[in-house]
């Protein structure tokens, strides 16, 4: 399925509309220069396809979007949300959605679509073992039941040889340094660009620098990076 930006909004408001005002500060349902935003700061995949100047969307990025809002209705920061959904998978994203129809409604007791797995089909860890005895080996203090006469017995297995120690592997050839570009983001955040084909132009680093605003707000937020202000 595709979608134009304004469909994915539309899809996405007809979840969100019946859970009502989520509070006085975030909207309730989503538009779409909230849209473009979340694409921005990386909570939503870029298009998937463009039909001319036209960006399509799909059911990931309805995914996304949805499990945003549930977020935010349940009182997280858009850090913390970025943390969480950011690179997500798609069973990720449904449990979260909760979209009407789709696998969202797993559980603790459920299975992977949400239909609950009976009691006697689920692995019972807390079992005790079973009683000595009950599979054909002797209960400690007897003695084993003789074989019936006229039976013969087996013969005894002669020991197996121990087995061979494992082959050490050949000692690993160090690969030949490269340089890599890199851009700095902000003191002590460097981005390293070990993909890259080319050196990044002015361009490059202007989107660059735009898209990681939100990244680094998370790393200071965290004490993972220095504080604004800090050029250590």
């Amino acid at each position: 399925m595709e979608w134009t930006i304004g469909e994915l909004v539309e899809q996405a408001s007809a979840v969100l509309a019946p859970a009502g005002q989520l509070n006085g500060r975030v909207r309730d349902v989503p538009n779409e220069r909230l849209v473009r935003w979340y694409a921005t700061i990386g909570l939503l995949d870029p298009p998937m396809a463009r039909r001319g100047r036209i960006a399509l969307y799909g059911r990931r990025h309805l995914l996304q979007l949805v499990a945003v809002k549930r977020r935010q209705a349940d009182g997280r920061s858009i850090a913390e949300i970025q943390t969480e959904l950011t690179g997500a998978t798609d069973r990720t994203l449904e449990a979260i959605a909760r979209l009407p129809g789709g696998p969202g409604g797993t559980g603790p007791e459920g299975g992977a679509s949400g239909t609950a797995v009976p009691a006697t089909a689920r692995p019972r860890f807390w079992a005790a073992p079973p009683p000595a005895g009950a599979s054909g080996a002797p209960r400690p203090g007897t003695s084993p039941t003789p074989a019936a006469p006229g039976r013969p017995q087996a013969p005894a297995l002669p020991p197996q040889p121990a087995p061979p120690p494992p082959a050490v592997p050949p000692p690993a050839v160090p690969l030949p340094a490269v340089p890599l570009p890199a851009v700095r983001l902000a003191p002590g955040v460097t981005l390293l660009l070990d993909g890259a084909g080319r050196t990044p132009s002015e361009a490059d680093l202007a989107a660059i620098a735009a898209a990681s605003r939100a990244l680094v707000a998370v790393l200071r937020e965290r004490e993972l990076a220095l504080p604004e202000g800090n050029n250590q």
